[in-house]
């Protein structure tokens, strides 16, 4: 076959593909996060959901490679000794959307299932109306699980077990029901009123369940209860009673299968933890039988009779008014020597209202000297209001200390809270400053756990920092050095020990008015006697002591090859790097964009894997050398991989998206060109699929910061939150070109223009299919803000879509981020929007950058979507630009979805502003017909009825 027969063939598969269209969005599906892989490797399930409809469950055998599936299977995990997995299944979606549009009550929706399939056998048990289920996190080979209701009678399985105390609970309690139900419909006054006090439990049936033996244990009304992580046992709070609750705490063992009641009292618990053995527990309790209850903490271990109050409404420990806090948070040490709680201002009953509401005031002050603007203060109310500080009670010697307080906020104990020392990091005194710094500066002060003193170990650290978990290390960067010291937290020692290392520490493209990043601390050695850190590219070994000379592990390759090498880390349980086992390693090439794995091993490195992909970190089984893994490519879905720690002969055991092959999608390449600013910027050019040379296609810009790293990810068909989807539009005959952007202080917009003017410009010259008369531009937030400037300062471009821009700096850096209720002033001096000073120090530079001020120049058509509920840009920013350009006669479009935030979260909403977004574009690049509601508008009575997709003739 020729090569103009082969092209006609290729060009004629092309013409039978369909392009993307909205239909396809609900079928297009992806790999929920979450697949799992059992112990010993022999078992993987995972899940494919589309975006709207109903997931299927994976189960795949490695030996036999058989797969199987399940309908509406979800959240997929396998017993501790790889005997049995454990997943839900949620209702059909079809069924779930009647019951909305009849809108149904709550309780009349179908619940969940748990389907638990034992593995050697093959059998699956089916439990229905499921309310919740956990396995044990270390250990065991059983599970727990949570009904929304009680089983009747009738249908309890025959194999439920019950103490006999418990049994005779159950009695009485079902006793209590049958006498009621034979109460007549007209009731005296006096039966009415002891109606009103029967005690109503809102605890749910617990059942234990061991597959391999189907040995199971039914609780009735349970409130809580909380899993030992080794599997050996759990502890239950049981809320029954006839008038008054009375609340039960039962000790499971997985061993024997039965529990034993160990407190028994008329009251309310609040809380309960178990340490990691199930040896022990302690709980929250109250008896107070007013509406305020004030807990008292107790502890109880398997040598003990009963539980032991720790500490009573009061404690001489603590102030007066403080008393343990079910807000804060319940756990042991892993080794079981501490217990930690929280304690905080004794709960008050509120005094009794004097005032109607028009006679209250409402008032925010301001006060200049807060150290958190109002708006902080407010969005963090829920946290701040009454705040549990964590207490330590040291079990053994029955001592009970304060870590936590006012100033000292947090306390960290290393080594799973082993430790008696732990590590406070406190901000308040530069809280204040922060609004405008954009600098997180901590104080870190080690605290004694015996005693609770804190000592200053060193002073406002602003670059990153790390802790052993032996608690003796301290590692952290210093900007005004640009190195790294260690303090040795014993002696209070502080070295340098990156001395000598002739590499920058810190991000070498920053591009900020402010300190640059460093590339991170990996974490310390196994034997306490380094710490591992990031340049750019390569791994480095630092003294503690800062005796020896810094090492480069991987021997300068990453620089020399333009590769950064980054640590995988297969076990999460991992505190320690231990450098005499094999590392696996991630390696990301910055020029040409491969990507793959490493090893390193005892200092020799040797290259795995490597290639024009995206690579992700693998999933190890915990067991076995079995991995599971994928890599992506802009064609090709990052599908699940598995193979041996050779990561080859792969085999691929999923198959998300087959119908991809029926669509038309896009080819995507690597450019470079010399931009305005006479630097040499990369860029990717996404093009349709099999284009025809002969034709001129429309272009988009679409840009972001720096995206070139983005090359061989894949973009599924999608609604968009906020901006152009790339296989979509490229599939449309568009043709979707992404700059690099590098930045200047204090010339932010004029950066952006440099790059994507000329970027667009040399694009349009090299590439005859590129249509220069029919370009456009679109951005979101940062981006958004470069479209608004853009068309200010050129007409290259014939249609532009910002979504959320800032258009007017001088308003913006006196504004605040409503998400977060900051103030937006540190972006303008220092981060993203590069100002490099405050309004009145710059104002030239805040005017200059500001597109409102120069709307008049604007003759571009400007689509914008700015949100009323934005949490980053506020929503009067787009309103500033479009009232300027409606009153000067620009044609400008405001697309407000309402009570959404700075990206779309509502489906629906995506869905509109993605069809709107490209029938956009469509006018104004393809020559398309207006639609009506960019020619007509929609207008407010018409809200819902009409959504103006229409094409006007």
């Amino acid at each position: 076959m020729t090569l103009v027969s082969l092209f006609i063939a290729s060009s004629l598969s092309s013409q039978e593909k369909k392009k993307l269209n909205y239909t396809v969005y609900d079928s297009w599906k992806s790999i929920d996060r979450g697949h799992v892989i059992s112990n010993d490797g022999k078992y993987v399930s995972y899940v494919i959901s589309p975006q709207e409809g109903d997931s299927y469950l994976y189960f795949y055998n490695v030996d036999t490679e058989q797969l199987d599936s399940v309908h509406r299977g979800k959240s997929p995990k396998f017993a501790y000794d790889n005997s049995f997995l454990a997943f839900k299944v949620e209702p059909q979606a079809d069924t779930v959307r009647t019951l909305k549009l009849d809108k149904a009550k709550k309780d009349k929706f179908p619940k969940d299932s748990l389907f638990i399939k034992d593995i050697s056998s093959g059998v699956t048990t089916r439990v229905a109306n499921l309310k919740s289920w956990s396995l044990p996190k270390d250990g065991g080979d059983w599970l727990a699980y949570m009904l929304e209701k009680e089983i009747d009678k009738k249908e309890e399985p025959k194999d439920t077990a019950q103490v006999e105390e418990e049994t005779a609970e159950v009695t009485e309690i079902e006793k209590s029901k049958e006498e009621k139900s034979e109460i007549p419909k007209k009731e005296d006054k006096k039966e009415k009123k002891d109606k009103k006090k029967k005690f109503k439990s809102e605890g749910k049936p617990l059942i234990f369940y061991r597959p391999s033996t189907k040995d199971s244990l039914y609780i009735e009304k349970v409130s809580f209860y909380d899993i030992a992580d080794d599997g050996s046992g759990a502890f239950i709070v049981q809320s029954v009673g006839d008038t008054t609750e009375v609340s039960k705490v039962l000790h499971f063992s997985s061993e024997s299968f039965i529990v034993d009641t160990i407190f028994n009292k008329i009251g309310k618990i609040s809380k309960i933890a178990s340490d990691y053995k199930a040896a022990q527990c302690s709980f929250l309790f109250s008896d107070d039988t007013t509406k305020v209850k004030v807990d008292r903490l107790y502890h109880f271990n398997n040598k003990m009779d009963v539980p032991v109050m720790v500490m009573d409404t009061i404690h001489p420990s603590l102030s007066s008014e403080y008393s343990v806090l079910s807000k804060g948070n319940l756990n042991f040490s892993r080794d079981g020597s501490k217990l930690y709680f929280g304690v905080g201002m004794r709960p008050k009953e509120e005094p009794k209202d004097t005032l109607t509401e028009d006679e209250k005031v409402h008032v925010d002050i301001w006060n200049w000297q807060d150290k958190k603007i109002q708006p902080m203060q407010k969005k963090n109310l829920k946290r701040d209001k009454d705040p549990a500080y964590k207490c330590v009670y040291h079990i053994k010697e029955g001592k009970i200390v304060a870590l936590e307080s006012e100033e000292f906020r947090s306390v960290n104990v290393p080594d799973k809270g082993n430790m008696n020392i732990g590590f406070s990091f406190v901000d308040t005194p530069y809280q204040r400053a922060q609004s405008w710094s954009g600098k997180w500066s901590n104080d870190i002060y080690k605290v004694d756990l015996l005693t609770g003193k804190k000592k200053l170990l060193q002073k406002e650290v602003n670059g990153r920092s790390s802790i052993s978990e032996s608690g003796k290390w301290l590692v952290f960067y210093e900007p005004v050095d640009s190195a790294y010291y260690s303090i040795n937290t014993e002696t209070n020692a502080k070295t340098i020990i990156s001395k000598g290392a002739s590499v920058s520490w810190v991000d070498e493209l920053h591009d900020t008015p402010s300190d640059a990043g460093t590339y991170g601390i990996l974490e310390f050695t196994s034997d306490n006697k380094s710490v591992l850190v990031y340049d750019r590219y390569d791994i480095w070994q630092l003294d503690l002591l800062g005796k020896k000379a810094p090492v480069c592990l991987t021997s300068g390759e990453g620089r020399k090859n333009n590769t950064a090498f980054r640590y995988i880390k297969l076990d999460s349980e991992e505190d320690y790097i231990d450098l005499k086992n094999e590392l696996l390693l991630n390696a990301f090439n910055d020029v040409n964009k491969q990507s793959g794995y490493y090893k390193l091993n005892k200092g020799k490195l040797e290259k795995v894997i490597l290639g024009d992909f995206n690579i992700y970190n693998p999933l190890k089984a915990k067991n076995a050398d079995v991995f599971v893994w994928s890599k992506s490519t802009f064609k090709q879905y990052p599908e699940l991989r598995l193979s041996d720690a050779s990561f080859t002969n792969e085999k691929v055991i999923s198959n998300t998206n087959p119908q991809q092959k029926e669509y038309r999608w896009g080819d995507i390449q690597l450019v470079e060109w010399v931009a305005s600013d006479g630097l040499t910027h990369q860029g990717l050019l996404v093009t349709p699929e099999n284009m025809d040379k002969n034709k001129k296609y429309p272009m988009i810009s679409y840009f972001y910061e720096r995206s070139s790293d983005r090359m061989h990810s894949y973009y599924r068909p999608a609604p968009s939150r906020s901006t152009v989807n790339w296989s979509f539009y490229a599939s449309n005959g568009y043709v979707i070109f992404v700059p690099d952007i590098y930045y200047r202080d204090g010339d932010p917009g004029l950066c952006a223009y440099e790059a994507i003017v000329s970027g667009s410009l040399a694009m349009a010259d090299r590439f005859d299919f590129i249509d220069r008369e029919h370009m456009g531009i679109q951005g979101q937030s940062w981006g958004g803000y470069q479209v608004a400037y853009l068309v200010t300062r050129t007409n290259l471009f014939k249609a532009g879509m910002a979504g959320a821009p800032v258009s007017n700096m001088t308003s913006a850096y006196g504004g605040i981020r409503w998400g977060t209720g900051m103030s937006r002033m540190f972006q303008y001096e220092h981060t993203q929007s590069r100002i490099g000073g405050t309004l009145w120090e710059k104002m030239n530079k805040y005017i200059e950058n500001s597109p409102v001020f120069f709307a008049p120049q604007v003759e571009t058509p400007l689509l914008m979507m700015h949100n009323d509920n934005d949490g980053a840009v506020p929503w009067y920013q787009g309103i500033e630009y479009f009232m300027a350009l409606r009153r000067l006669d620009k044609p400008a479009w405001l697309l407000v979805y309402n009570n959404e935030d700075h990206n779309l979260t509502r489906r629906a909403n995506s869905k509109d502003l993605s069809r709107r977004m490209m029938q956009f574009f469509d006018h104004y690049l393809k020559g398309e017909p207006m639609p009506v509601w960019m020619q007509d508008g929609i207008p407010a009575v018409k809200k819902g009825e009409d959504l103006g997709y229409d094409l006007k003739k």
